[in-house]
């Protein structure tokens, strides 16, 4: 894959999750459910920052009830053909807060979970649908 435009290579993962979680935002909210797996072009790098929604082109490849049929689903294997898959779901994720007592369960929020590879790099966006306008960015590797 070419990372023309990319100041850091080790940074395209990261963007490409943030630039398609946007999308996802945009089109789909949270109503998803069970898992989908994309397929994403690099069209233009430089739009990757910009968030310029042609930046890259999305290809839907495959749908199941869970991660782990998505992922073995006959059509996930072309996701290899494109410059970078995407896994997303929608989730019930730990909220993070505070300390629990004993025989309480740690507070749970719904969240939209984008986890990105390229190459042999990724990234993972969390969105919380209480609270859109908070994210979490992850890089992986």
């Amino acid at each position: 894959m070419s990372s023309r435009g990319v100041s850091a290579p080790e940074h395209l993962p990261v963007l490409l999750a943030r630039w398609l979680e946007a999308r996802l935002h945009e089109s789909m909210g949270f109503r998803l459910t069970g898992s989908r797996l994309y397929g994403l072009e690099l069209i233009d790098p430089d739009g990757l920052d910009t968030d310029e929604p042609a930046a890259a082109r999305v290809s839907f490849l495959a749908e199941a009830a869970d991660r782990e049929l998505t992922v073995a689903h006959p059509d996930a294997r072309s996701a290899a053909a494109f410059d970078a898959a995407a896994l997303v779901t929608v989730e019930w994720r730990p909220s993070g807060g505070g300390s629990v007592r004993p025989g309480e369960f740690v507070p749970r929020r719904r969240a939209r979970v984008v986890e990105l590879w390229c190459g042999h790099a990724g990234a993972t966006v969390i969105r919380f649908e209480n609270d859109p306008e908070f994210i979490v960015l992850a890089p992986a590797s």
